[in-house]
């Protein structure tokens, strides 16, 4: 069984368009940058902040490596902003807590103070 090519055996251009770009010649794209991880700072939510959603910022940050070295940029990149956005959800949920017993804590004062009668409210 013979074998057909579709393109003559003179032609140069098939030789030419066969070669890669750069060896025609054309600048090669530049490597992205790799994303930062934000795991220092996922870690520190986690202590410091809100358990649940730094958990989280964990899990997305620990796979912004492997997918980068998997070659899957787009997805590292994704997985980076996931944990620079769960790790400040885990922050912002801490100060929301914080001031919500802060507030709690100074109303409770004042109406503890006001009941003994130290205080006129």
């Amino acid at each position: 069984m013979e074998i057909i090519d579709p393109k003559p055996a003179g032609d140069s251009t098939a030789q030419t368009s066969a070669r890669p770009a750069a060896w025609a010649g054309a600048p090669s794209q530049p490597e992205p940058k790799k994303p930062d991880n934000f795991l220092p700072w996922a870690i520190l939510s986690t202590i410091f902040c809100c358990l649940p959603f730094g958990i989280v910022a964990i899990v997305y940050s620990t796979q912004v490596d492997s997918y980068w070295f998997a070659g899957n940029h787009e997805a590292a990149c994704r997985s980076a902003r996931r944990a620079r956005t769960w790790t400040w959800v885990s922050v912002g949920v801490a100060v929301v807590c914080w001031l919500l017993y802060l507030l709690l804590f100074v109303v409770l004062g004042l109406l503890t103070y006001s009941s003994v009668g130290l205080i006129d409210v």
